[in-house]
């Protein structure tokens, strides 16, 4: 059946101009027996009515219908961690292998068990809507960090998510509210209902929420982040190309106008297809109603800001965002950095819109997703590297699968090895000569870690004075002071110099931070200590005290990162036993072994910014430093 396809689908157009009508009629009935065989509808799930519909409705076809014309984009998305955003829960499905567990929850038992082929939960549930719950586990989110699990509430289709998640990088069971930056007192999971009215607009294609009070039915097309999330309907392309000669025109022609190809739209609307979901946005006022019924009226082809509102800081007085401030007061500061500039991982679109590369770019030089990145591969092969970044082959070059391409294909002055020293002031095969540390550094945060910035700006010690965001060279350089960064600034670049207090002057940034940071400035520090890129440049072996300091922090996110990085400096048998939620006594007795393993490796040469003299380390200066911690609550949940 496959080379019947094949030969009606490729071959046949070659064939024209030389068989007889009669033939070339045979094989067309051949071919579109073969496209009607490739192209059926995908098989609806089994009629359950306890977790939300998934089946095709309007123009929505499903991803199976994809398959016999774009083999290769179908199998790299197949392998990409957009399809397995929601899945089924099966036993296949499910990361860790199990019959039966007990999960601590802050003291609290949450069970998981298969009974024959599906699992169950049972726990005391809390928040607003408290109860006792023995119910099946229907739906699972994440197969790239996090994956949680999500059961059924029995008031009609409503989901809620299970108390604990599975850590994918640690295999760990973790409280899903300590994958996120907030206070230690926030323990209880989203209330019921929220997959419902929220999380299934980018968790799942062509969803119909379905819900208003008393009414939760939700439906969808198809579960994850399918083609038609990117590409639009594909109803009406698959009726334009069942016959196979107006398939091979269309082809011939670069495509049609029945179907959305990000990769050839303007930038404004090529990133929208992607800012749907990647974006701090909600949706415009005009459209609230409708959306609970038709869901979000965006498709792809269109300009999100024409039915959403991308957020900024200048939006504060928006009408769609009242309701919002009026629940969470924290938004902005949740979302942004003071001069606007997102906070958040998974929002690349809101940093992508402020960048100079996008707002002074011109036609293909104006930035978008696809500038560096490919959603499916040429052969339809999928590789971990291009699984974990789906950068765009040409621009996946140097360490790590980063390179410069990405902006040398627009600031090809800087290409050659000479040029890029005299830019850079490093090494041209350094990890200091690569764009993405200086322009696009780790400073957005989320699910446990840190992320580039993709709103691309220059270091400057000032803009870190005004908003507290960590400058680039700093987060390599974590061993230097904002003194140090400043004068090799004015050096190097020109950049003025600021007015520094004596603090600034004499104690390295990497070590301000960590001490005396906030919760997410110590988040971002403790990432950054176990950057590859990081330790090359400030070196190791100074780390272990300060990141140590942070393991009994009020965030259990800090704990748990600083923990990941000490693991990396080789402190694991001192921290054999921790648990990141575990009692402040309890953890601050990994605080005192972590210390005392750094202590027992000897004497380091006195180094004042790094409160290091003869004696070993300056305790009463750490303590003067660490007395000083900002703990004003900080909340930074996706």
């Amino acid at each position: 059946m496959l080379l019947v396809a094949l030969t009606a689908c490729v071959l046949l157009p070659l064939w024209l101009a030389r068989q007889r009508s009669a033939v070339l009629l045979g094989v067309l009935a051949l071919g579109a027996v073969a496209w009607a065989a490739f192209t059926q509808p995908p098989a609806v799930q089994e009629r359950n009515d306890q977790r939300p519909l998934v089946e095709p409705h309007g123009d929505y076809i499903g991803s199976a219908s994809c398959r016999a014309c774009h083999p290769a984009e179908h199998a790299s998305w197949h392998g990409s961690f957009h399809r397995t955003m929601t899945q089924l829960a099966t036993r296949s499905t499910l990361v860790p292998q199990f019959e039966r567990l007990e999960l601590d929850w802050f003291g609290a038992k949450v069970v998981l068990e298969w009974r024959g082929e599906r699992l169950w939960t049972q726990f005391r549930r809390g928040g607003g809507k408290p109860a006792d719950v023995d119910r099946p586990i229907e739906q699972l989110t994440g197969s790239h960090h996090v994956q949680v699990l999500w059961y059924s509430t029995g008031v009609e289709r409503e989901l809620a998510p299970v108390p604990m998640g599975f850590h994918l990088e640690q295999r760990i069971w973790i409280p899903l509210t300590t994958v996120f930056v907030l206070p230690p007192e926030f323990r209880d999971p989203p209330d019921p209902g929220t997959w419902n009215k929220s999380c299934d607009m980018c968790h799942a294609t062509g969803t119909l929420p379905r819900v208003d009070i008393g009414r939760t039915d939700t439906q969808v097309a198809e579960l994850g982040i399918a083609c038609e999330a990117c590409h639009g309907p594909g109803g009406p392309h698959a009726a334009a190309n069942r016959d196979p000669l107006a398939r091979y025109q269309h082809r011939k022609a670069g495509g049609d106008d029945t179907i959305v190809n990000p990769a050839k739209l303007s930038a404004p609307r090529s990133g929208s297809a992607c800012g749907q979901c990647h974006s701090v946005s909600i949706l415009r006022q005009q459209h609230f109603d409708a959306w609970r019924e038709q869901g979000s009226p965006f498709v792809p082809g269109g300009e999100l800001q024409a039915t959403h509102l991308v957020i900024g800081p200048e939006d504060r007085d928006a009408v769609e965002l009242r309701r919002e401030l009026q629940k969470n007061p924290h938004f902005f500061r949740s979302s942004f950095w003071s001069d606007g500039q997102v906070r958040l991982s998974g929002r690349e679109w809101n940093g992508v819109r402020r960048s100079p590369c996008y707002q002074r770019g011109l036609g293909e030089r104006q930035l978008d997703c696809t500038s560096c990145h490919a959603m499916h591969t040429a052969d339809g092969a999928v590789t971990p590297e291009w699984r974990r970044g789906q950068m765009r082959p040409d621009m996946a070059s140097g360490d790590a699968g980063f390179g410069n391409a990405a902006c040398t294909q627009c600031h090809e002055q800087l290409a050659a090895p000479d040029a890029l020293r005299a830019h850079t002031h490093h090494a041209p095969d350094s990890v200091g000569s690569r764009c993405y540390d200086c322009h696009m550094p780790h400073t957005s945060v989320g699910l446990m870690k840190t992320s580039r910035s993709h709103t691309i700006d220059s270091p400057d010690v000032k803009t870190e004075l005004a908003t507290g965001r960590p400058n680039a060279c700093n987060l390599c350089h974590l061993d230097r002071t904002l003194q140090w960064t400043a004068e090799r600034l004015a050096a190097d670049w020109g950049v003025a110099m600021p007015e520094l207090d004596e603090e600034q002057r004499s104690v390295a940034a990497g070590v301000r931070w960590l001490l005396t940071g906030d919760a997410g400035l110590r988040l971002i520090a403790a990432a950054n200590f176990g950057q590859p890129a990081a330790q090359q440049a400030a070196g190791r072996d100074w780390m272990a005290p300060f990141l140590s300091r942070l393991l009994d922090d009020p965030y259990y996110v800090v704990r748990f990162r600083a923990a990941s990085t000490l693991r990396g400096l080789g402190y694991g048998d001192s921290l054999a036993g921790f648990v990141h939620t575990a009692d402040a006594a309890v953890a601050k007795r990994f605080v005192d072994t972590s210390l005392a393993a750094w202590q027992a490796r000897g004497p380091l040469p006195p180094r004042p910014e790094l409160l290091l003299d003869a004696e070993g380390l300056q305790q009463p200066r750490f303590a003067a430093l660490y007395a000083r911690r900002d703990n004003r609550a900080i909340y930074l949940a996706e």
